[in-house]
């Protein structure tokens, strides 16, 4: 599911011609202000967008936008590209290449554009296409001026603006109007502006504001830019998309607009029915039937992307699906919708936006943040959640993709917010064990046996799914960083689950793994240890700390040192607990054999600035001890 994506960190898209800055010949970077040069890699001298609504089905949006690169870390914003579609026509574009006195070294027209398909990358066939231009300059700073006009069909979905869409970029001035006409039904919701609102013509312009911006520090474990950056959501109380009315006050009303996509599209061939039926026969529990049904889904079918026009939000026939075996997110979901329906077990078509680091919906402001379709299931009292897009995911897990947000559930009355599955520490845990014995050369013979589950065996089970056995096994050679390390009788034994696991074994051998110098043993646990990065002291926090994930992990080293060597020093005992997270590390000798073991546990949420210092000190403290070097020195024989 796709919707054309308007400004977005270096996208530019819709450009305003009323404006020209008084630059003279053109933009001067000498004339931009200290203060909005330091810590910016770009500056935003001028971008004014103007949308004017002229019916629930026509807008024009003019945008003109002057960038200046100040430096390497800025060239992304000297490409200029423009998606166009059924829905948005391209009427004019035009971009200008300056040097850093303003002097005009090239302009483009919309036809210098290169103009692409947006096919490819699972999408089979598409409407969509990007024009795009890339200015370059052998010396910096230098500015880039883009403006252009479009005309949208349709009004489902309206612009978001957003003047700062980076914190390394500092704005002069960015400023959005919208003219709508009287008695117009537009909606909005401003993130840290005061709008203007004025009588024009019988009509109203609705007029936001940002100048003189700096670029800013983004703190370490700071939110996403996307919570604190200034924005400001559109949407239309009443519009209209290729030929269907809809409503936007409630998500209920949301949800019936996508109805009459879906209306009609759920029904299967005689032949698939009959393949349902077979497949069931004499299963009498639903959550098991819902596993047999996703899974004849995940072998029988494969995803491609299918956007022609209204496509991008309307799935093809579930019939289609039956016969074709592929289909995008909207079609399989559909298509599982049909299956289950058939099956008896009542499913929903759910409205999502995917990613694993996705921007959380804003359910009190109704429009489509929406990209992607997934389904849930029902068994008694109990929610299966399927990602039909997936061929290997279990029934009843998401994964990090689509987990622990808010999504829209279609439903007879419309649709209304629910939340998909979080993922606790207990469930995403990783728990390692190294057993086996140093020699008195330093080398390193190991079993190592790690389990994962949760969203801790994401990464892995993604690799289990593309890469073959070499590449598996030269990639936890490069994961463990051991030089001179061989990996013998890899192996993984995988758990499919609401909540899924896999145990991977492997015989490690690391010549000279621990150094040998005189009397002395140096050994580093790292590559089996809790890891962190160091982070330099405390300082004066500004904004809340936020760690994205609840994890949790307990390695434990078991390992025969050589005959005669003793600790030299205290062996490791250390700990730290705190409201977002715990460590514990400790050592000791049994006869001839070192055990070590380390828990770490997170807490995922956000927490305010006063509490950077412990965290800083929770962090350091697992470097410390994950980086430590313990030495074992030779005993003295006796005399």
């Amino acid at each position: 599911m796709t919707a054309v994506s308007v400004w977005s960190g270096a996208v530019l898209t819709l450009s305003c011609f009323v404006m020209r800055p008084a630059y003279g010949q053109g933009p001067v970077a000498a004339a931009i202000p200290d203060s909005l040069r330091q810590g910016a890699s770009v500056v935003e001298r001028a971008d004014e967008t103007e949308i004017d609504i002229e019916s629930p089905r026509k807008a024009r949006i003019h945008r003109r936008v002057v960038y200046t690169i100040l430096n390497a870390n800025g060239d992304a914003y000297a490409t200029i590209h423009t998606y166009y579609d059924k829905f948005h026509d391209l009427i004019n574009a035009t971009g200008i290449l300056y040097d850093a006195g303003g002097r005009e070294l090239k302009k483009i027209r919309k036809n210098d554009m290169e103009d692409w398909s947006t096919a490819g990358s699972g999408i089979l066939m598409t409407d969509s296409r990007v024009k795009l231009y890339h200015f370059s300059s052998l010396s910096y700073p230098y500015s880039v001026s883009y403006e252009e006009e479009v005309e949208q069909s349709g009004l489902f979905v309206l612009p978001e603006w957003q003047p700062q869409p980076s914190p390394s970029m500092a704005v002069e001035i960015s400023r959005l109007v919208v003219r709508a006409p009287a008695g117009y039904p537009l909606r909005y919701k401003q993130y840290g502006y005061a709008k203007e609102v004025e009588e024009e013509n019988g009509g109203k312009v609705y007029t936001w504001e940002l100048r003189d911006r700096p670029a800013l520090r983004q703190e370490p474990f700071a939110p996403a830019w996307s919570k604190l950056e200034p924005a400001v959501l559109l949407a239309s109380g009443e519009f209209e998309e290729g030929g269907y009315r809809g409503r936007l006050y409630s998500w209920a009303d949301m949800g019936k607009f996508v109805d009459q996509l879906y209306r009609g599209r759920d029904q299967l061939p005689e032949e698939a029915k009959k393949k349902v039926q077979a497949l069931i026969g004499g299963v009498t529990d639903d959550r098991q039937k819902i596993g047999i049904l996703y899974s004849w889904l995940q072998q029988d079918t494969h995803y491609v992307g299918i956007e022609l026009g209204i496509g991008g939000w309307q799935p093809f026939d579930a019939k289609d699906v039956y016969a074709k075996k592929y289909g995008d997110c909207k079609a399989l979901s559909n298509y599982m919708v049909a299956l289950l329906k058939e099956a008896g077990i009542r499913a929903c078509n759910v409205l999502i936006r995917s990613g694993d680091h996705a921007p959380a919906m804003d359910t009190g402001f109704v429009c489509s943040q929406f990209n992607h379709a997934i389904v849930v299931a029902f068994a008694g009292s109990d929610s299966v959640w399927l990602e039909c897009t997936n061929p290997y995911l279990p029934a009843g897990y998401l994964s990090a993709f689509t987990a622990d947000r808010d999504a829209l559930l279609l439903d007879d009355d419309g649709g209304h917010i629910v939340h998909t599955p979080a993922y606790r520490a207990k469930d995403n845990r990783l728990v390692r064990v190294l057993r086996g014995s140093i020699d008195s050369g330093g080398n390193l013979q190991a079993g190592l046996r790690t389990s994962y589950s949760g969203l801790e065996q994401d990464a892995l089970e993604s690799e289990l799914d593309r890469l073959s056995k070499k590449e598996l096994r030269e990639q936890r050679q490069q994961s463990l960083a051991l030089s001179n390390c061989t990996i013998d009788q890899l192996n993984y034994q995988t758990t499919r689950a609401a909540v899924p696991a896999i145990e991977e074994t492997m015989q490690l051998s690391a010549a000279g793994y621990s150094t040998v110098s005189g009397d002395r043993l140096f050994i580093s646990f790292g590559p089996f240890l809790r890891r962190a990065e160091s982070i330099d002291g405390p300082g004066l926090r500004h904004g809340d700390v936020e760690l994205t994930a609840s994890v949790e992990e307990r390695d434990s080293i078991i390992l025969r040192i050589p005959a005669g060597y003793l600790p030299e020093g205290t062996l490791p005992s250390a700990g730290y607990s705190a409201e977002f997270g715990s460590y514990r590390i400790s050592g000791e000798m049994k006869g001839d054999t070192l055990v070590l073991i380390c828990r770490f546990r997170q807490n995922k949420g956000t927490y305010p600035a006063e509490s950077w210092p412990k965290l800083v000190h929770f962090f350091n403290l697992i470097h410390r001890e994950g980086d430590r070097e313990l030495v074992f020195i030779r005993a003295a024989k006796p005399a």
